[in-house]
């Protein structure tokens, strides 16, 4: 089991870099000629993960330090382009004794809007997974050797809670993973709601479960992500997230419990 969750490790290590970049505008794109960075520092540990039947083992003691961002540019009249780089510094307890420190999960993309009305967009995202060389270690922590690509439809739509303005934000999408890793299937959900015009509460889904694997070293395998951050606006073009993460459910994965810092700038 603790070999299996090592191996795991290599598909989930840059996953929890991405949540912060997912609260985000989502489906709703920058307008030409502008756009958004958002820089992402996190923490994340486990020792704790779910078996192939979802129920709590100890593993090897898991953490990482990542710092990632996220640029998104409107190119065109509802088309922007991704770019999400990611470094890392992660170790893996006894017995795998794993230690990494480079480049992490890094992607490139485009996000196109397919159609919009006064309070609702629904657009078509494709991204790839840049690999990381893991140098002489090859260690599992580098995650894989191969590109994967990601094929997204995202649905936005603005609503309110009362008085309170909001939006509720879906994704749904596959991941085709190069080398022997199975496919998965991504599914998240953000749900925004603005407290007072400078204060926005999040709360968001995260889910993960892959296709079925006959390989010992890549089962298939599922996570579940909650989320929970505000984001405090300082300007008109500032904003500084802060916020926490825990894995409610999985299986053949950890179980991750992490903070993150985030700074947004529009452009």
């Amino acid at each position: 089991m603790r070999f299996r969750l090592a191996k795991i490790m290599a598909l989930t290590a840059g996953f929890a870099a991405g949540l912060a970049a997912s609260a985000r505008s989502g489906a709703w794109i920058a307008e030409q000629g502008h756009g958004e960075v958002i820089v992402t520092t996190l923490f994340d540990q486990a020792n704790v993960g779910f078996n192939q039947a979802g129920h709590f083992t100890p593993t090897p003691l898991y953490r990482t330090l990542q710092l990632g961002a996220y640029v998104e540019v409107g190119v065109a009249d509802g088309l922007a382009a991704l770019i999400k780089p990611a470094l890392q510094s992660s170790t893996l307890g006894a017995p795998e004794n794993q230690r990494y420190t480079g480049l992490g999960d890094s992607e490139i993309g485009v996000q196109a809007r397919l159609w919009r009305d006064d309070s609702s967009v629904l657009a078509l995202q494709a991204n790839v997974r840049v690999p990381a060389p893991a140098g002489a270690t090859q260690t599992w922590l580098a995650g894989s050797k191969a590109a994967d690509f990601d094929l997204r439809l995202l649905l936005g739509k603005n609503v309110a809670v009362g008085p309170f303005p909001g939006f509720v934000d879906v994704s749904g999408g596959l991941r085709f993973c190069g080398g022997a890793a199975p496919d998965e299937t991504h599914a998240d959900f953000t749900f925004g709601l603005y407290a007072t015009p400078t204060l926005m509460l999040l709360a968001q889904s995260f889910n993960i479960i892959s296709a079925p694997s006959q390989n010992p070293g890549y089962p298939q395998w599922a996570q579940s992500k909650a989320q929970f951050s505000l984001v405090a606006s300082l300007n008109a073009d500032w904003r500084v997230q802060v916020g926490g993460f825990t894995t409610v459910a999985g299986q053949n994965a950890y179980r991750e419990t992490g903070a993150l810092l985030a700074v947004w700038r529009r452009f």
